[in-house]
């Protein structure tokens, strides 16, 4: 059985609009073709820093630009490991995953990309989080994570 090891970067985008806390969540195609809301994240090249790839992946998912994007604070590393049916060789993969709290000023709306398998975009007001299926808590690192929302 094949074993691989990847490194990825996620973010929580979140931005204020009439004293609200707005959660930025794409929708998305999974490998089932199914639509599932998700946070924006993406695979860190074997030379960047998971920083650096946030904000570059942030503005490449959504075409945000990076000057309106505050890295606010990274929130936790979270480890993995799972096995990708979806592709030829079935391979284990272990995966760290690195998640940032950034904060967009927000000057345009977000461009949904569609080769990428996203399909719309929403800004969820924070309260609302609980009540979404989402893939892992999202609302238990929110609400750990309250403060920092500034």
């Amino acid at each position: 059985m094949a074993k691989r090891y990847e490194k990825s970067s996620w973010w929580i985008v979140y931005r204020k609009k009439d004293n609200k806390i707005e959660i930025l969540l794409l929708k998305w195609k999974n490998s089932k073709q199914e639509e599932e809301y998700v946070i924006p994240k993406w695979h860190i090249e074997d030379w960047e820093i998971a920083k650096v790839a946030a904000l570059r992946e942030i503005n490449e998912e959504t075409w945000l630009k990076e000057s309106d994007l505050e890295v606010i604070k990274f929130i936790t590393k979270i480890s993995y490991t799972f096995t990708a049916w979806y592709l030829e060789d079935n391979p284990v993969i272990d995966k760290d995953v690195y998640l940032f709290l950034v904060k967009y000023k927000w000057t345009d709306y977000p461009v949904v990309q569609e080769e990428e398998r996203f399909t719309w975009y929403d800004w969820i007001d924070i309260e609302n989080i609980k009540n979404m299926d989402l893939r892992f808590d999202l609302n238990w690192i929110i609400s750990k994570n309250r403060t920092y929302f500034i």
